[in-house]
């Protein structure tokens, strides 16, 4: 094979493999989460959080993220990366999930399960309507600056690919681009188990802007809307509880 042909051939198996889209998950870390004062008590309640109703699809400023096909997506004539749908699995029982992860790790109630009634006296439901992130790609971090990474470790050996990489990866680092990211729970509201409504919190929506983390091939603005996701959690919990003072259970 002619080096022209090697090097092309090169060159299409590592953009394959920098824009294939396993590992995508909605996820953060809980490790650092406190309760927010010393005073904060948990609600002294069992509930069985279950799986957010998905109504993203039928949103008109959703579509994009449904309709794409590919992470990076031309919006009033500028590019930006977006949190394609199609990356995902299951995207609202993997909210739901960090919900109760987040829930249970910040004490806010004496347990909270997911779609688990066993000891459960209560249970809360919802509707997710926006979990929306894009921002403009950069025009500072180059797709070849990381392919190079992975072309010059296939070319030159691991020492040749930890030289590029780093300087993909410091470029990368340093780089931040303007976006937006939009999550929004409706119709969120707890129940006795006998279906006796306790508390309608109604809707809640948080749209978060700013400069983001980016890279070359549209990874960081999952890794941004997870983060959000995160502060969008930590809002709800003290919404909810500041709710549900003076209530008897």
């Amino acid at each position: 094979m002619s080096t022209k042909r090697y090097l092309t051939a090169v060159i299409f198996f590592a953009t394959t493999l920098l824009t294939s889209c396993s590992g995508i998950y909605v996820i953060y870390s809980v490790n650092n989460i406190t309760l927010p004062s010393e005073t904060a008590e948990s609600i002294p309640i069992n509930v069985n959080v279950k799986t957010l109703t998905d109504n993203r699809a039928n949103i008109e400023n959703n579509k994009i993220l449904f309709t794409n096909n590919s992470r990076d997506a031309t919006i009033d004539n500028k590019v930006y990366c977006i949190n394609l749908e199609r990356d995902y699995e299951a995207v609202a029982a993997q909210v739901t999930e960090m919900m109760v992860k987040h829930f249970n790790k910040a004490k806010l109630f004496t347990n909270a399960s997911y779609n688990d009634e066993t000891g459960a006296d209560y249970y809360l439901t919802g509707t997710l309507n926006s979990f929306y992130g894009t921002q403009e790609m950069s025009t500072g971090v180059g797709g070849g600056a990381v392919v190079g990474a992975v072309v010059g470790g296939i070319l030159f050996g691991a020492i040749g690919g930890a030289i590029a990489g780093t300087i993909a990866s410091t470029s990368a680092a340093k780089s931040k681009t303007p976006g937006k990211i939009i999550i929004e729970l409706s119709d969120l509201m707890l129940f006795k188990k006998d279906g006796t409504l306790i508390k309608d919190f109604g809707s809640y929506h948080k749209e978060f802007t700013g400069n983001f983390p980016v890279d070359a091939n549209c990874r960081c603005i999952y890794e941004n809307v997870n983060a959000k996701l995160r502060d969008f959690n930590t809002e709800l919990i003290e919404k909810i509880r500041a709710e549900l003072v003076g209530v008897t259970f």
